[in-house]
């Protein structure tokens, strides 16, 4: 689903995360292990958002790109539009502005840094900013050192997610986290195990959490998923494994 919005351009970090989140959208250091992150953001599983704060599809929905200051129309393409949208907009922007402000403050960033990395995200919608800045205090990760970002989908929904690195910190400094165990099928597929699971202990739970990810529902048609399959159908098993057990 596309916005009738007019696309508005906007500016991430003015340091070296800066420097190389942006030689990244430019394809640059393809071949080193945080390359990973877009290969993150072509699987719908891998979502650690409350999904019921992110936008739902509609027939006829307008999406608020953040720091849009276009005419905003409605849906069917008309002139007229219901008198309470400008107030939910700014209302949306001035709530934007007050949870980046916390976020920065709780991740010890420049609150500047942190708004260039919100201002890079073009087009995603002022509801999902709002989620990642809330998740991004809930679950103290950072989207400078990717730890946290954004996917659009086939959909064309953006969703939040957290990357590899995300996950290992949040395990890391989880207090209740008492180690992980991996587990792969004997049966290949195209020299890939069939699936792959990933067993989370905790001090204060009795049993694992164990989750099982199948390399025919998750596998991807890019570059990553060529050279290494098995790498990434593991990190698939370990993200949704973070998600039920550490979240």
């Amino acid at each position: 689903m596309k916005s009738s919005i007019e696309k508005t351009a906007t500016s991430n970090k003015g340091s070296k995360a800066l420097k190389s989140i942006l030689e990244k959208q430019n394809g640059v250091d393809a071949a080193d292990d945080k390359s990973l992150l877009p290969t993150i953001q072509t699987i719908q599983e891998d979502l650690i958002a409350d999904a019921s704060q992110t936008v739902e599809p509609m027939d006829k929905a307008i999406v608020i790109p953040f720091n849009s200051e276009q005419d905003h129309r409605d849906a069917g393409g008309g002139e007229n539009i219901t008198q309470s949208l400008p107030q939910s907009i700014e209302l949306f922007h001035s709530l934007i502005k007050k949870e980046l402000k916390k976020a920065a403050t709780g991740l010890g960033i420049d609150e500047a840094e942190l708004k260039a990395w919100v201002d890079l995200q073009i087009d995603v919608p002022a509801k999902t900013i709002l989620t990642v800045l809330r998740m991004m205090q809930s679950l103290h990760l950072d989207p400078l050192l990717e730890e946290i970002g954004l996917a659009q989908y086939e959909d064309s929904q953006w969703q939040v997610f957290i990357t590899i690195e995300g996950c290992a910190k949040l395990l890391n400094h989880h207090p209740q986290f008492n180690g992980l165990l991996f587990n792969q099928a004997n049966t290949l597929i195209d020299g890939v195990p069939e699936w792959i699971e990933c067993s989370i202990y905790r001090k204060d739970r009795e049993v694992p959490t164990t989750v099982r990810e199948y390399y025919i529902e998750v596998r991807g048609e890019n570059t990553i998923w060529q050279k290494m399959p098995r790498r990434i159908l593991r990190h698939r098993a370990l993200q949704q494994c973070v998600r039920l057990a550490m979240t």
